[in-house]
């Protein structure tokens, strides 16, 4: 009998966890992607550093300027960009669920 309420009891116990797990918030996340140009000749920018949020992300621009951010939180956040004779600059964005593509124009100074 002893043995029956010991398996019922973490039967229940294991239920309700999984359950209460289940229910938990999932904080929604999204990805930024796109290409960094020269605002002046379009060209395309290899090399540029995209921080997110002040640096909670940072990724490179490839060869061909594009980039891409993973797990961006939904809603507003703020790209920073940089690259030696650009300088820096700064750009917000609202992020939607699905995927979100951006050009970054750059401006030689």
């Amino acid at each position: 009998m002893k043995i029956t309420t010991l398996i019922l009891a973490v039967l229940i116990s294991t239920t309700t966890l999984f359950a209460a797990a289940e229910k938990a918030p999932v904080a929604a996340t999204t990805s930024i992607s796109g290409q960094v140009v020269d605002k002046l000749t379009g060209e395309a920018l290899a090399g540029v550093k995209i921080s997110l949020n002040e640096s909670e992300s940072v990724v490179y621009s490839d060869l061909e300027g594009n980039f891409e951010i993973n797990n961006v939180k939904v809603g507003n956040n703020s790209i920073k960009t940089n690259l030696i004779s650009y300088g820096t600059s700064s750009i917000d964005v609202s992020c939607k669920r699905d995927s979100n593509e951006i050009e970054i124009e750059l401006d030689n100074k």
